[in-house]
C-alpha cells in the first residue's frame, strides 16, 4: 500500500487531528507511557486542551520495575499539567510478560505479597487501592485492563483516547493504522473502535523519529 502525502507536514496534521478530536469527543484522554512519541503527543494535546479550557484525562501505568529516569520524566509531565488533567497513575497489581527469565514467563507488578522485594516505592499520588476500579481484579492482564479503563472514564458518553504509536516502529503498529477491516470513526484511518463510544485516535502515526 503506497503512501500518500496530505500535502502539509505532519506537526500540522497532528494538530488538524486533535482540534477535530476536541470538536467530536465528549471526553478525551491521553495513554501516556513516558517514552518519546506519547510526551511528544502529550504536549500537542494539552496545548489544545488549554486553548479550549478543556480538561483532559492521562493515564499512565506504572509498571514498577521502569527506569527511574523515566518515572521523574512522568512526574515532571504530571505537575506540568496539573491544572489541566485528571492524573491516573495506576500501581495496581498487573500480570506482565517476563522477558529477564527463562523459569519464570510471567510477573505481577506491585503484588502485595512481594512488597520486600519491590523495585521501588510507588508515588504518592499513584492509585494503589484495588477497589478503586469497579472493574479491576489483582493480576489481569495490562492488555484487559486499558480497553476496561476506558469504557469506565467514559462513563457512556463518546470518549476519545490519544494514542502515541507511529506506523515507522513496527509492522504490526502500521496494520493498526492502515488496516481496512476495522471499524473507523466517519472512516477517518486514523481512529479505531475499542468499545462502544470509545476510540483510539493515534495523531502522530506518520511522524518519523526525526520529526519527534
Amino acid at each position: 500500500m503506497p503512501k500518500n502525502g496530505l500535502g502539509m507536514d505532519v506537526l500540522t496534521a497532528a494538530e488538524q487531528r486533535i482540534s477535530w478530536t476536541f470538536d467530536t469527543f465528549e471526553k478525551v484522554y491521553v495513554s501516556f507511557s513516558g517514552g518519546k512519541d506519547s510526551t511528544v503527543m502529550l504536549h500537542l494535546v494539552m496545548a489544545e486542551a488549554i486553548k479550549r479550557d478543556r480538561m483532559v484525562g492521562v493515564l499512565f501505568i506504572d509498571l514498577e520495575a521502569q527506569y527511574k529516569l523515566t518515572i521523574d520524566h512522568v512526574m515532571a509531565c504530571y505537575q506540568m499539567y496539573a491544572e489541566h488533567i485528571e492524573p491516573f497513575w495506576v500501581s495496581l497489581p498487573i500480570h506482565l510478560r517476563n522477558a529477564v527469565s527463562v523459569f519464570e514467563t510471567h510477573w505481577v507488578c506491585w503484588e502485595p505479597e512481594s512488597k520486600p522485594a519491590w523495585v521501588r516505592e510507588a508515588p504518592d499520588m499513584a492509585i494503589v487501592d484495588p477497589d478503586y476500579f469497579p472493574f479491576f481484579r489483582p493480576g489481569m492482564e495490562f492488555e484487559e485492563f486499558v480497553p476496561e479503563f476506558g469504557e469506565w472514564y467514559s462513563q457512556g458518553v463518546p470518549t476519545a483516547c490519544f494514542v502515541g504509536i507511529r506506523t515507522d516502529e513496527s509492522l504490526n503498529r502500521w496494520r493498526t493504522i492502515a488496516s481496512v477491516h476495522k471499524t473507523m470513526y466517519e472512516a477517518r484511518q486514523y481512529t479505531t473502535l475499542v468499545r462502544p463510544n470509545l476510540y483510539n485516535v493515534y495523531p502522530v502515526y506518520d511522524w518519523k523519529t526525526a520529526d519527534l
